[in-house]
């Protein structure tokens, strides 16, 4: 499922903004993870975390002086930047008196397309932290879930009712509409970066990347069936490295270089002294893809079940709704995502970690 809801949860159409968004994070990531962008931090709080991205003002005036002495063609621009320190992320794609490198000029739907409930998911699921090898309890409608909650804890207000059952389940709610199906983006890239940095993106985002919103739930994971350049098939755009020699000298980054495949859940959480992107596979073979989302989420609310002795650091990798006021400075958003790819007709994955990009210690 593909979800780019608005500020309102309507999921009526692929916004690009959603899509941008997506592109823009996983770069900076990736920034992240190769050491060439750095997060700031005071003790040991994450600095300015709340706005998540790597950006710097452009100072215009001090722009075009430079390109009046460099010249006003691609490498000079390049240079103008690097002399004001404006991070990668910024210059590929945006920030104050800069235009992004990459655009979305339209979004087209394409065969076997829906906003509706492709893979008829429940409304919510629900894991017993009780009893772990019960089986989750499935609502299809809200209605189904308030009946539920209001008849197992009788003589209390809707409000207590529901703390009471959130102190003995772990709910994921699975929002629906979403978009499945086939669809084309025409993106309009900076010529000089169509082949260091767009295509190794776009590969990055077919293996590992999450598209849209509702990451938390297995939502956004997108294969790209072909790239056309002037309506030319490009047989050749799947890159293993980003090559950056125009942006920092004799830098490149492979893809191989950020993963680190481990082989148990702990591992996604432990030694973050080796900083990298962590993959642990999990589940094979699973006919639907409620089938795989449903085990991936029973085994990741197992998992956060442990941390409840440590509200800050399960808030930091499984995430947290809303604005905690103690810890203000704790990312928000899990960082323990399920990882969900079609392979021969079924549903196999696992989880995929970003756990590097806090400081646990």
């Amino acid at each position: 499922p593909l979800w780019t809801g608005d500020a309102w949860q309507d999921n009526c159409k692929i916004r690009p903004s959603s899509l941008m968004g997506s592109l823009r994070f996983w770069f900076e990531v990736i920034c992240y993870f190769s050491g060439i962008c750095k997060i700031e931090k005071e003790s040991d709080k994450v600095v300015n975390f709340k706005e998540g991205r790597f950006e710097k003002e452009v100072d215009r005036e001090k722009l075009e002086k430079c390109l009046l002495e460099k010249g006003n063609y691609f490498q000079a621009k390049i240079e103008c930047l690097n002399e004001q320190k404006i991070p990668l992320p910024s210059i590929i794609f945006g920030t104050t008196n800069w235009k992004s490198l990459i655009e979305i000029e339209s979004i087209k739907y394409l065969k076997n397309y829906c906003f509706g409930n492709y893979f008829n998911l429940p409304y919510a699921i629900a894991f017993s932290k009780r009893n772990k090898s019960d089986k989750p309890k499935e609502f299809n409608t809200k209605e189904e879930l308030n009946t539920f909650i209001d008849m197992r804890y009788k003589n209390r207000s809707r409000e207590e009712n529901y703390k009471k059952f959130r102190e003995e389940y772990s709910v994921f709610y699975l929002s629906t509409p979403y978009f499945y199906g086939d669809f084309t983006v025409i993106f309009n890239v900076e010529e000089e970066i169509i082949e260091p940095i767009f295509f190794p993106l776009l590969t990055f985002m077919e293996k590992y990347g999450f598209w849209g919103g509702k990451w938390n739930i297995g939502y956004g994971r997108l294969k790209v069936e072909s790239v056309k350049i002037d309506n030319t098939i490009e047989n050749n755009w799947k890159r293993d490295k980003f090559d950056l020699s125009i942006f920092k000298k004799n830098k490149n980054i492979r893809l191989d270089d950020l993963i680190q495949e481990v082989n148990t859940f702990n591992d996604l959480i432990g030694n973050q002294t080796l900083i990298k992107i962590r993959f642990l596979k999990y589940l094979t073979g699973k006919t639907t893809f409620k089938e795989g989302i449903e085990e991936l989420l029973k085994e990741k609310s197992i998992k956060r079940g442990e941390f409840r002795d440590s509200n800050e650091k399960r808030h930091k990798i499984f995430g947290k709704t809303g604005n905690p006021r103690q810890m203000s400075y704790v990312p928000q958003g899990s960082k323990i995502l399920p990882y969900i790819f079609e392979e021969n007709g079924q549903f196999s994955g696992g989880f995929l970690s970003i756990v590097g990009l806090l400081n646990l210690d």
